[in-house]
């Protein structure tokens, strides 16, 4: 288990293109399921990040992952890199949705 854990954090670090997650699901032989808790390990370990699938990248009204004009893509994921600065913290004032 531990060597496929690390099988997918090599295969991002390995893409210089997007990678559907069902062709790895198929590539490594594994669940969809189980591969996306793969990838939650490494997001919440720092070494992934899920960028800009939720719809809250748009910043033009209010209403955020709420809006029915934004289009709903995968979730897409990237390496984070020692150099990378790091991410700003979430916000907590309970308003914005962030």
């Amino acid at each position: 288990m531990a060597s496929q854990l690390r099988e997918v954090l090599n295969r991002f670090a390995d893409q210089s293109t997007p990678i559907s997650i069902n062709q790895m699901a198929r590539e490594m032989q594994l669940e969809l399921g189980v591969l996306h808790g793969m990838i939650d390990y490494w997001v919440r370990k720092g070494k992934l990040r899920e960028v800009g699938a939720d719809g809250n990248s748009c910043t033009t009204c209010g209403i955020k992952g709420e809006c029915p004009y934004i289009l709903h893509l995968p979730r897409y994921y990237e390496i984070v890199n020692d150099h990378d600065p790091a991410p700003a913290p979430p916000c907590t004032c309970g308003h914005c949705g962030s």
